[in-house]
């Protein structure tokens, strides 16, 4: 069923950043297919089947490798969907979980970012709530932040719940570059030896973005 809803999704959330051009056809087809898949009951073979040449189309439409404006490419782009589309599935109709994951992906994510977000937030809201804030927290600027952020994580979480943990993680990482993890791990000693972990991790992020 999961499978079914998923190739629901694909191609009416892929078509709305299609290349410049009329592709009225193309989302009338891709609305069509919704709405028959929804009601299908051909086998699993065949679901599989047509999510591959979904997938064809999705390329099609995107040959020039990039979503509005050099967002994200394609292949970003749809694993970012099927992941966020579930989530947010869980919680809301097809239609409004397709929005939500294009949304959510359009622009470009660091997807690991995005999957140890959630699975924090997710710990304590529900699965939408818990999705917005990882797609919020893994926006393009956080590319290859994923080190800064379990690090500062693991040190917030030992003084604070787990959804305040990843709020602060996130936001140290965006006053962070990339490469300031050897920053942080020669830092937080020093400073935890004095303060407690969350102070002492505040601490470390002023210091290692001046």
């Amino acid at each position: 069923m999961i499978k079914k809803l998923v190739i629901t999704g694909l191609l009416v959330g892929q078509v709305l950043f299609a290349a410049e051009g009329d592709v009225t056809t193309v989302i009338k087809l891709a609305n069509t297919v919704k709405s028959v898949a929804q009601t299908s009951e051909v086998s699993q073979e065949k679901i599989d089947e047509a999510e591959i040449k979904l997938r064809e189309a999705i390329e099609l439409l995107t040959s020039d490798s990039s979503i509005v404006g050099g967002g994200t490419n394609s292949a970003d782009f749809v694993a970012c969907y099927d992941f966020s589309y579930q989530k947010y599935y869980s919680g809301m109709s097809s239609s409004a979980a397709a929005d939500k994951a294009s949304t959510a992906c359009k622009e470009g994510v660091d997807l690991e970012v995005m999957k140890f977000l959630f699975e924090k937030y997710y710990s304590g809201m529900n699965s939408v709530n818990a999705m917005d804030k990882a797609a919020a927290g893994s926006v393009k600027s956080m590319r290859g932040k994923l080190p800064l952020i379990k690090f500062m994580y693991e040190k917030y979480y030992s003084g604070m719940n787990a959804v305040n943990a990843a709020d602060k993680a996130v936001e140290g990482a965006i006053k962070l570059k990339k490469r300031s993890i050897g920053c942080l791990e020669k830092l937080y000693p020093n400073y935890y030896s004095s303060q407690n972990a969350v102070n002492a991790m505040n601490s470390t992020v002023a210091g290692c973005s001046k």
